[in-house]
């Protein structure tokens, strides 16, 4: 790859030096030629610290800086469609080797920037698009079986007997990620048991109504919407609006654990709001129960042979079935890559929070996934 041409060229660099000394030519010397391996990144709206695909990439992209696999990296966060045309052409004109574009919003100025120069590389991280151009890989997620999965096990954690999901607008796979989260509380339901009472799903009769703007103030309006009806779990997928939520969430625990009590409410603890995240496990915030994590780094390592790897056999991706072919000065394994709760490109797991206070939920998250392989539950169709 890269790297391995980079120590060439210096090499050649310093024999031509060596010539040059023996000759004792007037000639000035020249400077050794380094070969740059750029590895560029453009995210909107969320940028590099939504604790998520954003996050995650940037820590990836870093990593294999640090191992030589690039010279240096170049991040910057954008908030619209002209801003992202804007920043392809910049980066485009520093001879990245690798630019990579973050999420749905930017996928069609990549295609665009892609077509126009065609011996370019480009990565499409959780574009949502299987229709690039040649020159463009991209990773993403199947995330209907793990919605489904969320909306169990909110049910599962739910007190008030209220639980919600919602969307970014744009976001891959958003109308089928909605339907599958209330397959899920819905099969809660029907396997509970006769004596407990029904979890209901904050849902409206319009997707639309949980499809909000990629935007922290939008998805801390939705929490407030929702908290007011009852709702104590939410489940939040995108980036810019994820983090209103979680931001929103924080801000009501924290009220409802410092304010002194109602006299009505008095001897009863506050039911505390909770977040099943899509981002990287850990429990980064405290409201945080369970995690859906796509796992950026079995992706990038599926598609690049070279890329620095794991010890984790979780982040070890399997051998590819094509030979890795020349791209843009990479070698390039898979050029498409898909993670799914089945191959590790998806996973779904219980915080060590949450498992305090529901003893069986990784036992339920564990189960939920071998039904869904086996063809027991079809969260597509429940």
């Amino acid at each position: 790859m890269r790297a391995k041409v980079m120590s060439t060229v210096l090499g050649a660099g310093v024999g031509a030096l060596s010539l040059v000394a023996l000759s004792a030519c007037s000639m000035s010397t020249p400077e050794p030629v380094e070969d740059e391996t750029l590895g560029c990144m453009i995210s909107a709206p969320a940028g590099f610290d939504d604790h998520s695909a954003g996050a995650l990439t940037l820590a990836e992209t870093e990593l294999a800086r640090s191992q030589g696999l690039f010279s240096a990296t170049s991040s910057q966060r954008v908030t619209n469609s002209s801003a992202t045309s804007e920043a392809l052409k910049r980066m485009n004109d520093k001879d990245c080797a690798l630019t990579t574009v973050l999420g749905p919003g930017g996928a069609d100025e990549l295609a665009d920037q892609a077509r126009a120069h065609s011996k370019g590389l480009y990565l499409g991280v959780a574009s949502g698009h299987d229709d690039f151009p040649d020159n463009v890989l991209s990773i993403d997620f199947d995330l209907v079986p793990p919605a489904f999965i969320a909306g169990y096990i909110a049910a599962t954690a739910s007190e008030s007997g209220e639980v919600a999901t919602v969307v970014s607008r744009g976001f891959p796979q958003a109308e089928k990620i909605l339907d599958a989260f209330d397959a899920g509380v819905d099969l809660y339901n029907d396997e509970a048991d006769e004596d407990v009472e029904h979890v209901k799903s904050f849902r409206e009769e319009a997707v639309d109504d949980r499809t909000v703007a990629d935007t922290s103030d939008a998805g801390k309006a939705y929490f407030d919407a929702a908290h007011d009806s009852d709702v104590d779990v939410v489940v939040p997928f995108g980036p810019a609006a994820a983090m209103g939520v979680v931001t929103a969430a924080t801000e009501k625990q924290q009220a409802l654990t410092t304010e002194e009590p109602k006299p009505e409410d008095k001897g009863e603890d506050p039911i505390l709001p909770k977040v099943i995240w899509y981002g990287a496990p850990g429990a980064f915030n405290d409201t945080i129960i369970a995690t859906i994590e796509p796992n950026i780094r079995r992706g990038l390592r599926s598609m690049f042979p070279e890329w620095p790897q794991s010890k984790n056999p979780d982040e070890v991706a399997e051998a590819s079935k094509e030979d890795p072919t020349e791209m843009g000065g990479f070698l390039v394994a898979d050029r498409r890559y898909k993670g799914t709760i089945d191959n590790g490109g998806v996973r779904i797991a219980a915080e060590d929070g949450f498992l305090s206070q529901t003893s069986d939920a990784g036992r339920s998250i564990a189960d939920l996934r071998e039904r869904i392989k086996s063809g027991d539950i079809d969260p597509r169709k429940s």
